[in-house]
């Protein structure tokens, strides 16, 4: 068996991987097709061939300008979704290796269109203990350079010990460089499910203690989707347009569901997670940044107060002036709220603004 190397799998952000591509024909097709639905190839001259589906996914402007780059500027189609590019086909229908030049200009194209758009996001966090003996909230911001993408992550440690203290901030940077890495949350989240459940340092079963609640979430300035995912009852919010805050995430905790059965709650009910780091189910979602003026991740002693004392969390964030006065009016109404009536929480804030184009 032959193989012909390099063809170029180039993502609509502009990631780009080598493909191995068999030389029998139909292995190379059954390949292509893995990554593009519905392949159709679009021929660059003799230099290269793209292969791109016809769907209705996310315009990959990174192919583009590949596109553009190595046709010496020539216009090319519109091209959605995840591209394969490869070199043109021999006269036996075999598609042959990607000159080295094309593929080079295809990954310095990409390069380019990173360097040129990438432009950071506003992002502040705000903490306090509340009546807490150790602050078992962690956070985390990481940014993969290459891509442009960020990530970021809190996580709130159930009970207030030394242990969920440092579980919580021994997670909180993992996942959030693996879903800045990646692009995926979900992913992230996965990972660090199985990395908790084999580290043989915690003093607990991980499969049957509740650990850890988290959220996390992934934007990257090219794609217009802001990808989130969590488990437990951290959650997510986004401002909308006209000052609302509309919940991104939905609970995974036994209050949910006693709610829905319309059974009473106790004081600590929402103490009780569904669903943790090492397990239950993992939630995913995506919103378009264009709706998200502003995104809030933040853990219970955050919005859990400012509920039960009827307290808008969007009015809070629209009223801020940026990332840094929103995180810090959420924590510090969050635990005057709860001072009225129990002992507060630990209370975290992440809020992220993004460039306004």
């Amino acid at each position: 068996m032959i193989a012909t190397t390099p063809a170029l799998l180039l993502q609509p952000d502009g990631q780009v991987e080598e493909l191995i591509l068999d030389s029998r024909r139909a292995d190379q097709l059954r390949c292509i097709g893995f990554h593009v639905d519905d392949a159709h190839a679009y021929t660059l001259g003799r230099r290269a061939v793209v292969h791109v589906g016809r769907n209705r996914e996310t315009v990959n402007n990174a192919a583009r300008q590949a596109w553009m780059s190595v046709t010496s500027g020539s216009r090319p189609p519109i091209l959605r979704g995840p591209v394969v590019i490869t070199g043109p086909a021999d006269r036996a229908g075999d598609f042959t290796p990607l000159p080295a030049l094309s593929a080079e200009a295809v990954r310095r194209a990409s390069r380019l269109l990173s360097d040129t758009f990438a432009v950071a996001p506003d992002v502040s966090v705000a903490q306090h203990i509340g009546g807490r003996t150790h602050q078992c909230d962690a956070f985390a911001v990481k940014r993969d350079k290459r891509r442009g993408r960020w990530a970021f992550a809190v996580l709130d440690g159930v009970n207030d010990s030394p242990e969920a203290r440092s579980f919580a901030g021994t997670f909180a940077p993992r996942i959030a460089r693996a879903a800045a890495l990646h692009g995926n949350p979900a992913r992230a989240l996965a990972a660090a499910r199985v990395q908790a459940r084999n580290d043989s340092r915690w003093n607990f079963d991980p499969t049957i203690k509740p650990n850890a609640v988290a959220v996390v979430a992934v934007t990257d300035h090219r794609s217009p989707l802001v990808r989130f995912a969590w488990c437990g009852a951290a959650r997510a919010y986004r401002l909308t347009p006209i000052g609302t805050a509309v919940p991104l995430t939905r609970d995974h905790s036994h209050p949910e569901r006693w709610r829905a059965r319309s059974r009473t709650l106790g004081p600590y009910a929402r103490d009780f997670p569904a669903s943790c780091l090492t397990q239950g189910p993992i939630g995913s979602g995506d919103v378009e940044r264009k709706y998200a003026r502003r995104l809030l991740l933040c853990t219970d002693g955050v919005y859990a107060p400012l509920e039960e004392q009827g307290r808008a969390i969007g009015d809070i964030l629209d009223l801020a002036t940026d990332a840094k006065d929103a995180a810090t009016m959420c924590v510090g109404d969050a635990v005057k709220a709860a001072r009225t009536s129990q002992v507060p929480d630990n209370a975290t804030a992440l809020v992220v603004d993004f460039p306004q184009h």
